[in-house]
């Protein structure tokens, strides 16, 4: 124990007044005149005996009250470890406001993040001398303040605007990167994080900054918060008069069943189902919700819940792309051999010609001119000039997808095109003859392209190859479709957002009977309806992340913009090197418009980290026991922040300890040394 004002303790010396007065009482004597001494005769020994031991308790009290009272004045602390030198003029103190997204729980009418910043005040009262202030927010990463205070000069934290984010932070890499820039040869050094502490610290951050005294404020786990975790298609095939199936996931990480609890669908802003249903503590719920959607292009749609504690995860927004029309190039080397993959398309098309088809015959493919194709069919193709190669590879990049069938001519393909469109490497022409053939089996059930294949019979539905080239497949190359010798038949190469379909027999009788099964036109139009889905500029991104929008090069010149959720308009300046849009602007939870002239062109949202849930804790006594040079402590909610952050510094006071004891020696004291019943009647 220490004390902050050592010379009260000279006045230990007057504890000894009531020792000196009772000493100078006994020997002090009054002669009384009684006409009687009867009742002195009275008195017994032991009467007297109880009077004097009386007497010396209440000296005692009285001595100890006087010693308690000194003592409170002196300041006394109980000293710890704490480095703090308060001789030292000058600090530094380092805030940092943590204002993600799970900091906008609220409790009261109060979200995490105000109750946070309303502890500034009581921070800033507590700084002594000179302090070198500086204060961050973490999302995004901003300084807020920097300069000189001095003791009892206020700060006004209205003017820094510390606004809720939806982003994510990286709390301790970014608390790392702050005291790293810290310069400073002052002993006193405090760190205060004001946040909700999702993951304890790294091991690098524990031990490597011993010289800091680090403060963590205290917030109380959200106890009331049902959240959409997914909104996922089930169905791969998605068109204006097919069924459209949503699967969504709800969770409750409360405490308590949460019980006739609305889930609503929107498409368009339309209502189009509702889910009333009931949620045990710390269980999920999968939902299906199905709709036709009515119409092509892109459908914007949300899942909405009630609102709880964690607003955030209460509505989840999406979009869907519905093709309208795909446009099919159909490029053979020998147009006799086209028949089939026409009559097949043509089929799909139907009356509403949802496909629409262009056949060309270039026995050498020199150029291409491929801005208006969706999805590119190659029947055999034998030589592939370096331009039409780059026209390929930026028909992929672009998101374009390729069908590609191999025949005789595959094994005299150049390497170079093998190389840039990362194809499967020739082998050898494996030929059975004419009494044996190859029976297939599909080896990927779970691939979009067969996902919703109803095959009552498979034996029957798949082919018998009579004819194949051997390939050897490379990485991101995966089998659909196998021989019974393993040998792949259908390959799905995928090549960023865009694939090639890879088959390794064509579509000819003197190869295969794949033309007499049922299985080839079903086969193709799913191919071509997932390769010809703009699922790259609609899917979403977490928020704060980059959104990249791939662009045609006819419009990379024009004029785009970007409407936020909160309905603001921000010109979008084009990536013109790779043509696509980088969009930067983020930081809002909801669905975003893209347009192009003023013209309605895609959208996308953008969805909450999963690290920001609010359930997402770590525990604060543990992570303070994890410093082992027992730098660190908690701002208790229930705990004066002022006095805690003192005793912190100095040690524990222990002053209100000596009040309370003063006070209760005076009760005492005063009980004994009070005039019993008997006495007041005599």
């Amino acid at each position: 124990m220490s004390f902050l004002f050592p010379a009260v303790l000279w006045g230990l010396l007057a504890s000894f007044i009531p020792l000196i007065i009772h000493l100078f009482n006994q020997n002090t004597t009054k002669t009384i005149e009684f006409s009687s001494i009867q009742h002195i005769k009275a008195l017994k020994n032991e009467s007297i005996r109880k009077l004097k031991i009386a007497q010396w308790i209440l000296v005692l009290l009285r001595t100890l009250i006087i010693i308690c009272l000194i003592l409170m004045c002196s300041g006394p602390i109980l000293l710890n470890n704490s480095k703090w030198v308060p001789s030292a003029k000058e600090s530094v103190a380092v805030v940092i406001i943590d204002n993600s997204a799970s900091l906008g729980v609220a409790k009261n009418g109060i979200s995490y993040l105000d109750k946070n910043i309303l502890l500034l005040p009581k921070i800033f009262s507590v700084f002594e001398g000179v302090t070198n202030l500086n204060i961050y927010q973490t999302n995004p990463p901003k300084m807020l303040f920097s300069d000189f205070i001095e003791e009892g000069i206020s700060v006004n934290s209205e003017n820094w605007k510390i606004k809720q984010s939806m982003g994510r932070d990286n709390l301790w890499f970014f608390a790392d990167s702050i005291l790293q820039l810290i310069n400073s040869n002052t002993p006193n050094k405090e760190l205060y994080i004001l946040s909700d502490f999702p993951v304890t610290p790294p091991l690098n951050f524990i031990n490597n900054y011993d010289e800091w005294q680090l403060y963590f404020n205290e917030n109380e786990k959200s106890l009331n918060n049902i959240s959409i975790n997914t909104v996922s298609t089930v169905n791969q095939m998605k068109l204006p008069n097919h069924l459209l199936k949503l699967n969504t996931r709800i969770e409750n990480s409360s405490i308590e069943e949460k019980r006739n609890i609305p889930i609503e669908l929107y498409l368009n802003e339309d209502r189009i189902g509702q889910i009333v249903s009931s949620f045990m503590p710390n269980r999920y719920k999968d939902f299906l919700f199905q709709a036709y959607p009515g119409k092509s292009g892109i459908i914007k749609g949300k899942i909405e819940i009630i609102k709880d504690d964690f607003i955030f995860d209460n509505v989840k927004t999406f979009e869907i792309y519905i093709p309208e029309r795909i446009s099919c190039k159909v490029i053979a080397s020998d147009i006799n051999k086209s028949a089939f993959i026409k009559t097949a398309l043509e089929s799909i098309s139907g009356k509403d010609r949802f496909l629409d088809i262009e056949l060309r015959e270039m026995p050498s493919i020199d150029m291409l001119y491929l801005d208006q194709t969706d999805v590119l069919f190659l029947l055999d193709p034998a030589n592939i000039s370096v331009k039409a190669i780059q026209a390929l590879k930026v028909f992929l990049q672009k998101g374009g997808s390729i069908f590609w069938i191999s025949g005789q001519n595959y094994g005299n393909i150049d390497s170079d095109v093998l190389e840039n469109l990362n194809l499967p490497i020739f082998q050898k022409l494996i030929s059975t003859g004419l009494d044996s053939y190859f029976t297939t089996d599909i080896v990927n059930r779970e691939n979009p392209i067969l996902q919703e294949l109803n095959l009552r019979d498979p034996e029957s539905s798949l082919p018998k190859v009579y004819k194949y080239n051997q390939v050897k497949i490379k990485k991101n190359q995966n089998q659909i479709i196998a021989l019974n010798n393993n040998d792949p038949l259908l390959i799905e190469i995928q090549s960023n957002s865009s694939q090639i379909l890879f088959l390794t027999s064509p579509i000819d009788l003197d190869w295969n009977n794949i033309g007499l099964k049922g299985i080839i036109v079903p086969l193709l139009h799913r191919a071509i309806i997932l390769s010809a889905a703009d699922e790259y500029n609609i899917a979403s991104v977490e928020v704060g992340s980059i959104k990249k929008i791939k662009v045609p090069s006819e419009l990379i010149n024009e004029k785009w913009k970007l409407i936020t959720p909160s309905k603001n308009e921000i010109l979008v300046i084009p990536n013109y090197e790779k043509e696509r849009l980088d969009i930067n602007v983020t930081d809002e939870l909801g669905s975003y418009d893209v347009y192009v002239n003023n013209d309605f062109f895609t959208a996308f949202s953008t969805n909450l980290s999963k690290f920001e849930s609010p359930k997402i804790r770590a525990n604060l006594n543990e992570m303070v026991n994890s410093f082992q040079s027992k730098n660190a402590s908690i701002l208790l909610e229930n705990q004066d922040i002022v006095e805690s952050i003192k005793s912190q510094r100095h040690g524990k006071s222990l002053w209100r300890i000596f009040l309370i004891i003063s006070i209760s020696l005076f009760l005492i004291e005063s009980i004994i040394s009070r005039p019993t019943q008997k006495e007041l009647s005599n």
